[in-house]
C-alpha cells in the first residue's frame, strides 16, 4: 500500500558526474542550491498573507479603520486574494511558453510589489481589497513558474530536497507576518500598526527580482527554443563544474532532448488533451484532488480564521490570538521541512497517506472538544483544542504543504508542465475563494458544526491518495513525467526502462508511439554522442 513497485536504485548514480558527492564541498552545487533556494521566495506571499489576515483582525486601528469587518465582508477581503487567480495562471503559463521562465517570474513581481503598497496605503476598503486583487493575479506567475524552474536546473541529486521543500516556505511568510503584527500591537496607536505589515509584504518580491540577475533560464525551455547550445552551457555549469562533457550532463541533455522530441510542441499542446488517454486523465484527476484538498482538509480555519475559531472556545484576548498564531507558524515551519526533507528517503506515497489520515484522526478529536465545550463551556476543554491543533498542523505541514506542487510538476511532461500547473493553481484558487468566503459565515450560523463537513472531506481525499497517487523517489524529472502511463499504481522502473532504453511512450499527447522517420513534423533535436 505505501510504496508499490519502487526503483531499488536510481540509475544516475552509476553515472560519471564532475562534482563532490557533498553539495556544499562543491562550488558548482552550492551556486545550483543558491539559484533554487532563492526561488522559495515566490511562496513567501502567500504564506505571509494567511498570518496577515489573522494578524490584522486582532489588531484595534484595522478593525476600526475598516469598521470591524465580518461576515460576508470579512470572506470577501480573504477571498478576494484567489478570485483573479482562478484566471491568471493561464496567462502565466502562456507567458512562460514564450518569453520563458524568468521573465514570467519578473512580470509577477512587479505587480505583486505594487499590490503591497496599494495594501499599504488604502483609504478604503474598496482600495485595501483592489491591492489583494493585484497581489492574487500576480501570484501565479511566479508561484507555479519557480517550481516548474527550480524542477528544471535542479541537480538530479538534490532535485527531491530542492524541489518538495519549495512550498515548506509559505511558513517563513507566515512566520514573518504572524510575529510582525504581534509586535505592531505594542506600538503606539496608530494606523501604521496595519499599514506596516502590509507594505512588509512588498520585501519578497524585491528580493526575487534581484536574484533573476543570477538565476539560469529553464534548459528545457532553451531546448524546446532551438537554443541546445545554451542549454547544454547552463546543464554544464549547474551540475558538472562547467565539464560539457560529462557523462551525467550528456545523459540529462539527450534525455530532454529526447522527451521534447516524442512530446507534441507546446504550441500544439490543448487543455483537452489531459482528457485523451488513461494516463493523462490520471493526472488530472490528481491535479483536481491536489489543487482543492490544499484548502478543503480543514486548514483553511487555522490558517485565515484562526481568530474566530479560537473565540468559539473561550480564547480572546489579541495578545493570546496572535501568540497562538506566531507558534503555529514556527512550528508549521518545522514539520513541513521535515516532510520536504525526507520525501526521497521515506517516499512522497507514504507522507500523503500518513498526514492525511493523521489529520482525520486530529479533526476528528478537535471537533468533539469544540462541541463539549459549547455544551459545557469548560475552560480546560477549550485549551485542549490549542495543542490539536498544533497535531493537526503537525500532520498537515508534513504532507499537504511540501507535496502538492512539487508533485504536480515532476508528474507532468515537459509540454503539459506549465499547462497543468496552471489547472491545479486555479482550481485550488477556486476552492480558496469558495473556502474563504464560506468559512466566516458557515462558522457564525453553525459554529464548531461546521467542523464535521471537513471529517468527511479529508475522508474523501484519503481514499483518492491510496487508489490514485503513485510513488515517484529515486526517478529522474523525465522519467517520472511519464510515471502516470505505466498503470494505475504506477510503475517506476518501467517509466525508468523507457529512457533507458531509449524508448519513451507518447500516451500523454493521446497519439501512438511515435517513429522518429515517420513523424517528419516532429521537432529534432540533436543528441550528443
Amino acid at each position: 500500500m505505501f510504496k508499490p513497485k519502487d526503483s531499488k536504485l536510481s540509475h544516475i548514480a552509476t553515472l560519471r558526474n564532475n562534482t563532490n558527492p557533498t553539495w556544499w564541498r562543491d562550488p558548482c552545487l552550492r551556486k545550483n542550491v543558491f539559484h533554487c533556494v532563492g526561488l522559495y521566495f515566490c511562496v513567501f506571499y502567500l504564506g505571509y498573507d494567511a498570518s496577515l489576515m489573522t494578524g490584522l483582525q486582532a489588531i484595534p486601528e484595522w478593525n476600526d479603520y475598516f469598521d470591524n469587518p465580518s461576515g460576508n465582508t470579512l470572506g470577501l477581503i480573504s477571498a478576494s486574494l484567489f478570485l483573479p487567480a482562478i484566471v491568471t495562471p493561464f496567462m502565466a503559463s502562456a507567458v512562460n511558453s514564450r518569453w520563458g521562465r524568468r521573465i514570467c517570474i519578473a512580470v509577477g513581481s512587479i505587480l505583486m510589489i505594487l499590490g503591497a503598497c496599494l495594501n499599504a496605503f488604502a483609504n478604503n476598503i474598496g482600495m485595501f481589497i483592489g491591492g489583494r486583487v493585484v497581489i492574487g493575479a500576480a501570484g501565479p506567475f511566479a508561484k507555479i513558474t519557480a517550481i516548474a524552474l527550480l524542477q528544471e536546473i535542479a541537480h538530479p541529486r538534490l532535485r527531491a530536497y530542492v524541489a518538495t521543500s519549495y512550498y515548506s516556505n509559505y511558513y517563513f511568510g507566515q512566520i514573518v507576518a504572524a510575529w510582525f503584527c504581534f509586535g505592531a500591537l505594542s506600538w503606539a496607536e496608530t494606523s501604521w500598526r496595519w499599514r506596516a505589515p502590509c507594505l512588509f509584504q512588498a520585501l519578497a518580491p524585491i528580493i526575487v527580482l534581484g536574484h533573476l540577475f543570477f538565476v539560469p533560464e529553464s534548459p528545457r525551455w532553451l531546448v524546446h527554443h532551438d537554443r541546445s547550445d545554451e542549454a547544454m552551457r547552463i546543464l554544464a555549469a549547474e551540475h558538472a563544474n562547467g565539464d560539457v562533457e560529462d557523462e551525467l550532463v550528456k545523459y540529462e541533455y539527450n534525455e530532454i532532448c529526447q522527451a521534447i522530441r516524442y512530446e507534441e510542441e507546446n504550441k500544439k499542446t490543448k487543455y483537452t488533451d489531459f482528457l485523451k488517454t488513461p494516463g493523462n486523465r490520471r493526472r488530472l484527476l490528481v491535479l483536481i484532488t491536489m489543487g482543492t484538498g490544499s484548502n478543503w482538509v480543514g486548514n483553511g480555519i487555522i490558517a485565515y480564521y484562526l481568530s474566530p475559531a479560537l473565540k468559539l472556545v473561550g480564547i480572546k484576548k489579541a495578545s493570546e490570538i496572535a501568540g497562538i498564531n506566531g507558534g503555529l507558524a514556527i512550528w508549521s515551519l518545522i514539520w513541513a521541512y521535515a516532510g520536504s526533507l525526507n520525501a526521497e528517503r521515506v517516499g512522497r506515497r507514504p507522507l500523503w497517506i500518513i498526514g492525511t489520515a493523521g489529520m482525520l484522526a486530529t479533526y476528528i478529536v478537535m471537533t468533539g472538544l469544540s462541541g463539549s465545550f459549547a455544551a459545557h463551556k469548560s475552560h480546560g476543554v477549550g485549551l485542549a483544542v490549542v495543542p490539536m491543533m498544533y497535531i493537526y498542523k503537525t500532520f498537515y505541514c508534513m504532507s499537504w504543504s511540501p507535496l502538492p506542487f512539487a508533485y504536480g510538476a515532476e508528474i507532468l511532461p515537459y509540454h503539459m508542465r506549465l499547462k497543468g500547473l496552471s489547472i491545479e493553481l486555479s482550481v485550488q484558487s477556486v476552492g480558496l475563494a469558495f473556502n474563504q468566503w464560506v468559512n466566516p459565515v458557515a462558522l457564525a450560523a453553525i459554529a464548531w458544526k461546521y467542523y464535521i463537513v471537513y471529517i468527511a472531506l479529508i475522508a474523501m481525499y484519503l481514499v483518492l491518495i491510496l487508489f490514485f497517487f503513485p510513488e515517484t523517489r529515486r526517478m529522474t524529472i523525465e522519467e517520472v513525467s511519464v510515471l502516470f502511463d505505466t498503470g494505475r499504481k504506477g510503475n517506476a522502473q518501467a517509466a525508468t526502462d523507457q529512457f533507458v532504453h531509449g524508448k519513451e511512450l507518447k500516451e500523454t499527447t493521446g497519439d501512438e508511439a511515435l517513429d522518429v522517420e515517420k513523424a517528419p513534423q516532429a521537432k529534432v533535436v540533436s543528441h550528443v554522442e
